[in-house]
């Protein structure tokens, strides 16, 4: 069966001058043995990511698949790093970023450089790419946005960020709100899933973001922190954000969701 690892957590910050953009990225082997991330995170971790893939026995030439969720400079910008990779990209992400209507996030100037890599694979639809991984279009976020299935475990990046797309109203930004319901209410469907407060969750809050967070509730945060202000979502919601990208199956009912 294929194995996720978490090569870094998601959270769900914000500062008085934008969003932290700190998104999930996960390293999957397949049970062939290849090596498949789903999304690379911003251009300021690049380092991070390489040295997470050291402390999993990886380097960035093992990498066989790069799957990019969507082009946002928070998911997308590292692709470069991965010599032998394939990079998947939805084919109507790769026109969006290409348009005068992108969103201001979009890594709009990667686009010529991914179609002269000569390691491009566009996709259009629902795709397999081994035995138990698949990828699936999740339109909303953005055009082509894109969620990876694995096995009974569902890695959706940007198109349900958190337990707040679940109930509440949908977390800017969107570009199609309507959208981005049908594709929240087809992941729910395809796994009769809930969020996993479990594996994510778990492995966050030993790390320094769950320090972060403790010193901002305390008001311990260093100045330079203070001085942007940095703020996350209220304690009793932090676990569901913890948890965003990843779906795991669940028999719970839809109450389970409530906040």
């Amino acid at each position: 069966m294929p194995q996720i690892e978490i090569l870094l957590s998601g959270f769900p910050g914000t500062s008085s001058r934008c969003f932290l953009g700190w998104s999930g990225c996960y390293l999957l082997t397949t049970t062939r043995g290849r090596r498949l991330l789903f999304d690379t995170a911003g251009y300021n971790e690049r380092a991070t990511v390489i040295n997470s893939l050291s402390r999993l026995s990886a380097a960035p030439q093992d990498v066989d698949f790069v799957v990019l969720s969507h082009l946002h400079f928070d998911h997308a910008a590292n692709w470069d790093l991965f010599p032998n990779a394939e990079i998947i990209v939805h084919e109507r992400e790769i026109a969006y970023a290409d348009s005068g209507g992108a969103d201001r996030a979009v890594l709009r100037y990667h686009t010529p450089v991914l179609r002269a890599c000569g390691r491009l694979r566009l996709i259009s639809a629902e795709t397999a790419l081994e035995d138990g991984v698949q990828v699936i279009p999740v339109p909303g976020h953005t055009p082509g946005c894109i969620a990876l299935s694995v096995g009974k475990e569902i890695l959706c990046g940007d198109a349900l960020k958190s337990r707040w797309d679940l109930n509440g109203p949908m977390a800017q930004p969107v570009w199609d709100a309507d959208l981005a319901r049908q594709s929240i209410a087809k992941l729910k469907q395809l796994g009769n899933a809930s969020l996993s407060r479990s594996r994510y969750a778990a492995r966050t809050a030993r790390g320094k973001v769950a320090r972060l967070w403790r010193a901002w509730r305390k008001g311990l945060l260093p100045g330079w922190q203070r001085a942007v202000g940095i703020a996350s979502p209220s304690l009793g919601d932090r676990g569901a954000c913890n948890a965003a990208h990843h779906i795991k199956p669940c028999t719970r009912t839809p109450a389970a969701f409530s906040r």
